[in-house]
Formats: structure tokens, C-alpha cells, sequence
């Protein structure tokens, strides 16, 4: 996926890299991979599930361990157009997964992105924000009918926003 090959496109340019993932036998097949393919050894791996606050805590406190200094944080992972399903804290999947998981990441890895001096934050997003704007009146769909493309949209949305907020 388009993960896979930024982390890629980076270690071929002698970047040193953490990548992250659900599944931490897939995340070191990748590694491998990607290691072999660029023969850029500086390649580590951080298991992260985006809807559970426990494991955000855990891969955030083991990232400032491993890079006390981070130059970019690259947020790609996410969840698209599913059944309505929650996270582990009873958040909406998508909205759940796509931004408050990254937020919460994002905002555990300032003191390492303030350390570098110059660091940059990239929220990867989509043309999914055309299809919603973030309803703060039922951003958990707690009261009104699910739809999961709305859902898809009002997460792109608020990660659109939250990037022009860290911005600022």
C-alpha cells in the first residue's frame, strides 16, 4: 500500500525509519522487505492499533524511546467506508481509527517533533472530505442513522482540520 512504499521511497534515501502497524508479523515482513530492497538497515518496527488508547499510549512512549527526535510523522493508516463498528473506547471506527487515533499519537509525539527543530506532521487524507463535514453534534453517530461513507468523510474532514490546526 501506499505505506509501504512511502517508508520505501524514504529508506532509499538513506532515511532511518519506524514503521508502524496492527500486525506485527506483517510490519516485520515488510521491514525486511523494504531493508533488502534498499539495503538501508536503519529500519524499525512499532506495533499500533489506532483504535485503542492503551496500545496508541504504548507505541507512542516506545517511538520517543526509539527517536527521542523526530524530523517527519508520516499519518497514513485508516479504516474506509466498514460497518458500523467502535473502537475499544466505544468511538465510531472510522471517525475513531482515522482521526482521534492519529491525533492522539500525533499530540504523544510532540516532545520528539519539537526536539528536531524543523519537524513536519503529514496527515494523509483523500477527496473523502467532500463527503461530510464533521458533525459535532453526532460525530459518534450515537443518535443519527449510520452511513459509512458520511462516517469516511467527516474523518477526513476533521483530519484535514487538525492539520491546519498543528499547523498554526
Amino acid at each position: 500500500g501506499l505505506g509501504k512504499e512511502t517508508c520505501r521511497a524514504l529508506a532509499s534515501k538513506g532515511a532511518r525509519v519506524i514503521l508502524a502497524a496492527r500486525n506485527a508479523d506483517k510490519l516485520k515482513e515488510v521491514a525486511a522487505e523494504i531493508s533488502e530492497s534498499t539495503g538501508n538497515s536503519q529500519l524499525s518496527v512499532l506495533v499500533i492499533d489506532l483504535g485503542n488508547f492503551a496500545s496508541i499510549r504504548k507505541a507512542a512512549g516506545e517511538a520517543l524511546e526509539t527517536a527521542p527526535a523526530l524530523d517527519i510523522l508520516i499519518n497514513n493508516a485508516g479504516v474506509m467506508a466498514c460497518p458500523l463498528e467502535r473502537t475499544s473506547e466505544g468511538h465510531e471506527m472510522q471517525f475513531g481509527t482515522n482521526h482521534i487515533g492519529h491525533f492522539l499519537f500525533t499530540c504523544l509525539l510532540v516532545p520528539a517533533l519539537k526536539a528536531s527543530g524543523n519537524a513536519r506532521v503529514v496527515n494523509l487524507s483523500s477527496g473523502g472530505h467532500k463527503f461530510s463535514a464533521v458533525n459535532l453534534d453526532d460525530w459518534n453517530f450515537e443518535t443519527g442513522e449510520y452511513d459509512k461513507w458520511q462516517s469516511y468523510g467527516r474523518s477526513k474532514t476533521a483530519n484535514a482540520l487538525f492539520a491546519v490546526a498543528l499547523d498554526k
